[in-house]
Parts: C-alpha cells; sequence; structure tokens
C-alpha cells in the first residue's frame, strides 16, 4: 500500500507543477504587454482593447464556467470560434488535471508523511516535472517554429489552427513571440516549482532524523 501510495503521489506531484505552471503562466495577463512584441495592430486598437481582447481569451481557456468566446474590438468566424473551443478543451484538461492532481498530492502526501513520515514523492515528483522542461526547451530552443507547428498538428485534427487574418484578425494580435515566452516562462514556473517541492522534502526529512536519533537513545 505504501509503495503504490507513493507512486501514485509522485506522479500526482509532478502532473501538479505542471497545471499549476500552465495555469499561472496564462492567468497572469499583465504580461501580455510585453510578451506580445511584433503584434500587427490591423484595425488601429488601443492597447487598452488589445488587452481587453486577450483578456476573454484567457478568461474563456481557463475558466469551464466561461461558455463562449466574444470579443469586443475585433469579428471572429465560426472556424475561429471552434478552434478556440477545442484549445480550450486542451486548456481544461491541463488546468483541472492539475487541480485534481494537486488534490491527489495533498492527500496521499498527508497520509505518507503521517504515518511513515514518507517525503520521497516530493522529490520523485518533481524530477518527473524536471524532465518535461529538460525534454522540451532544446527543441524550443532551437527551432521554436517547428516546435510550435509540430505541436499544433499532434493537438488537433484539423488545419483551423492556421488563421486568416482577413476573417479572423485576433490573429494579428497573438504573435508567435507570445506563445514562444508564455512556453518558456511555464517551463521557468515548472522548474521553480520542482526546486521547491525538492526543497520541502529535504526540509521535512531534516526534521524526521532528529525524532528517529532520540528515539534510538
Amino acid at each position: 500500500m505504501r509503495q503504490l501510495a507513493s507512486v501514485l503521489a509522485s506522479v500526482a506531484v509532478g502532473v501538479a507543477i505542471l497545471g499549476t505552471s500552465l495555469t499561472v503562466v496564462l492567468a497572469a495577463r499583465f504580461s501580455y504587454p510585453w510578451f506580445s512584441a511584433g503584434r500587427y495592430n490591423s484595425h488601429q486598437l488601443t492597447m487598452a482593447q488589445m488587452q481587453a481582447n486577450y483578456d476573454r481569451i484567457i478568461e474563456y481557456s481557463l475558466f469551464p464556467w466561461v461558455r463562449e468566446l466574444h470579443l469586443e474590438t475585433l469579428p471572429m468566424s465560426d472556424a475561429g470560434a471552434q478552434h478556440f473551443a477545442e484549445a480550450k478543451d486542451i486548456f481544461q484538461l491541463f488546468v483541472q488535471g492539475g487541480l485534481l492532481a494537486l488534490v491527489v498530492a495533498v492527500v496521499l502526501g498527508s497520509w505518507l508523511w503521517r504515518r511513515h513520515r514518507s517525503t520521497g514523492f516530493l522529490t520523485a515528483g518533481a524530477i518527473i516535472a524536471l524532465a518535461t522542461p529538460l525534454m522540451l526547451a532544446v527543441p524550443l530552443a532551437i527551432d521554436f517554429d517547428r516546435a510550435f507547428v509540430v505541436f499544433h498538428e499532434i493537438a488537433f485534427d484539423n488545419e483551423l489552427w492556421i488563421f486568416d487574418p482577413r476573417t479572423d484578425p485576433i490573429i494579428d494580435y497573438l504573435p508567435e513571440a507570445l506563445f514562444m515566452r508564455n512556453a518558456f516562462a511555464i517551463l521557468v514556473v515548472m522548474i521553480v516549482l520542482s526546486v521547491a517541492a525538492i526543497l520541502v522534502g529535504r526540509r521535512l526529512r531534516r526534521r524526521v532524523r532528529p525524532v528517529d536519533e532520540f528515539n534510538r537513545r
């Protein structure tokens, strides 16, 4: 039972770190002006209007109760709306999956700590999470354009993600730099959370050692 719980807790920690990192970076909507360098202002929107449209996209993507996407100052085709709906399903997989994994990690982790003073699941989960940025950082850094295309070809079974600016001008306001910087920000947050999990595990182990030494006396 302990071994199974430890394995499940480790996987849960890794998934929770991934889901939390993606959610945190996307929820940081204030980063849009800094991350969106290179956007083409085809409809001569103000910065406030650009930000409002981006906010609507993020709210739609992250919040399951937001059922429809309405851009305040830009038109959108049916194909564009369908793509955003499909992208929302993927985001929800990470957001809700990460939240569920966090709950599992807390429940199993608490049981492992109370019953066995075990903290290895934190380090194991952090290593699982760290493997993702280590594997992805290289292809993203070498050729982000190609990695971006391959991701969309894998994630979507159609070509609706190839937007036509004439019918879906929102793509002019979502430059490649925005996706690239968000992707690297997610990897950075994953690394920070993974290191934090490892440090917490080590600190908890140090708390156990004095008790064990006292009991042996």
